[in-house]
């Protein structure tokens, strides 16, 4: 039905103690009078039987004139052949004792409910049956108070159970309403925000400190896709702002406009927002990590990139040192991986790119080095940050859009590696290493 709200945890916990406790208490009170009746009636039945013991052994010869009020003498056919005041017009008990003394109940005809014990006798040279009762009166006050006694303490103990369970439970609670309300409060906007963490470790101060963990993650997620998009749109705004002021000019003069050089123009501008957007797809497929991880001959890898560099012409690429290296991770990212750094040290060679792969004990190095001018100390701590281009790529106008080196160190982080800048001699020196057991993140 909707809008109906169902019983929350506090309601239900508090409603299981009280029914389990209800049940438990009616279950112990049942035995209890159980235990009080039979014990009191035993008490009764013992003292019938010494009763009709003691009458039993005062009647070989004969009855006495005056039996006791709760005594009776039975013949073997059944009939009454005495009996006491009280019992002058029933027949105490059906069970003839045969083999020693019986027992039983009986209501006697003023109502009152008795315990009756018969053990064997003998009457003038005859068998007979001596019954005597004793009254349950003692017996039935007693179930009764038991029973009056148990119906003021169980709803009692019930209501101090409930209450009890419900400060408990709302005493336990109280950190994930805290947690709730908080959670509540947290926007997109907002997500520099944390939950209240309780000093207990146990399992809600577990669930606070991992949604806390959780609220970090979308944090520094929600802070890259910011500055990602921020980013992007400054990247493309350069070259979009370029093909719009051509045309608009071109459209201005079409007459004196030259338009072999405006299409040049255009198609050169072009490439540089296709390269852009391969690179930005690239970035988004690297940081959605949907390729499954399996094993990767990293050494086949770097083989398979380096025939692609050797056949363009460019440059000389040399393999030292280099051994085979087998890890868990992504094909396709170590991939570009290998590829970026291949490409960015062909775009600043002179004459030659030095690759090298050795694989130790735990982890892989993959070193790419070039003969080129190098990378200033002042661009050395931010040519792996997106969009990122030295001054000297810019003014060359030939460089790339600023992201394969994000993209390798996105990739290799998120493998549980490291890339490093390393000091060189000349040109650049760039350091892969990854772990070879570990699966990536």
């Amino acid at each position: 039905m909707a809008g109906r709200r169902s019983a929350g945890v506090r309601v239900r916990l508090t409603a299981l103690a009280v029914l389990v406790v209800g049940l438990g208490l009616v279950a112990g009170g049942a035995a209890a009078l159980t235990l009080v009746r039979d014990q009191l009636t035993g008490r009764a039945e013992e003292e019938a039987s010494r009763e009709a013991g003691t009458f039993a052994s005062l009647i070989a010869d004969d009855v006495p004139a005056v039996l006791p009020p709760l005594v009776q003498v039975v013949g073997r056919d059944g009939t009454v052949l005495a009996a006491g005041t009280d019992v002058a017009h029933t027949r105490l008990l059906a069970l003839w004792p045969e083999n020693g003394a019986v027992t039983g109940t009986s209501r006697l005809p003023d109502g009152e409910h008795h315990a009756v014990a018969g053990v064997p006798a003998t009457l003038r040279g005859q068998p007979v049956a001596i019954y005597a009762a004793a009254s349950l009166e003692h017996a039935d006050e007693g179930v009764e108070a038991a029973t009056t006694a148990l119906a003021i303490i169980v709803p009692v103990l019930l209501i101090a159970v409930g209450g009890t369970a419900w400060l408990v439970v709302g005493r336990a609670l109280r950190p994930v309403e805290a947690i709730r309300e908080r959670v509540t409060e947290i926007t997109a906007s907002q997500l520099d925000r944390r939950v209240p963490e309780p000093p207990s470790d146990d399992e809600v101060g577990r669930l606070a400190r991992t949604m806390n963990e959780m609220l970090s993650r979308l944090e520094e997620v929600h802070e890259r896709q910011r500055r990602f998009a921020a980013d992007a749109a400054h990247e493309l705004r350069s070259p979009l702002t370029s093909l719009r002021t051509r045309l608009e000019v071109g459209l201005a003069h079409p007459s004196r406009t030259d338009w072999v050089r405006v299409a040049s123009d255009l198609h050169r501008e072009t490439v540089r927002l296709g390269d852009l957007t391969d690179e930005l797809i690239a970035l988004a497929l690297a940081d959605g990590a949907t390729e499954p991880v399996e094993w990767v001959d990293l050494d086949e890898v770097v083989l398979t990139e380096v025939d692609v560099v050797r056949a363009r012409g460019a440059v000389d690429v040399e393999l030292s040192p280099f051994s085979a290296a087998r890890l868990r991770g992504r094909a396709g990212e170590l991939s570009r991986v290998v590829r970026n750094l291949l490409d960015n040290a062909e775009h600043h060679a002179r004459h030659r790119i030095t690759v090298g792969l050795s694989a130790q004990e735990r982890c892989a190095e993959l070193v790419v080095a070039d003969d080129g001018p190098g990378i200033p100390d002042a661009d050395r701590s931010k040519v792996f940050e997106r969009f990122f281009r030295s001054q000297r790529a810019r003014d060359r106008d030939a460089g790339g859009v600023g992201l394969g080196l994000a993209i390798v160190r996105e990739v290799t982080e998120r493998h549980g590696g490291e890339v490093w800048l390393a000091d060189s001699a000349e040109g650049a020196s760039f350091h892969v290493r990854l772990p070879l057991a570990a699966d990536p993140a």
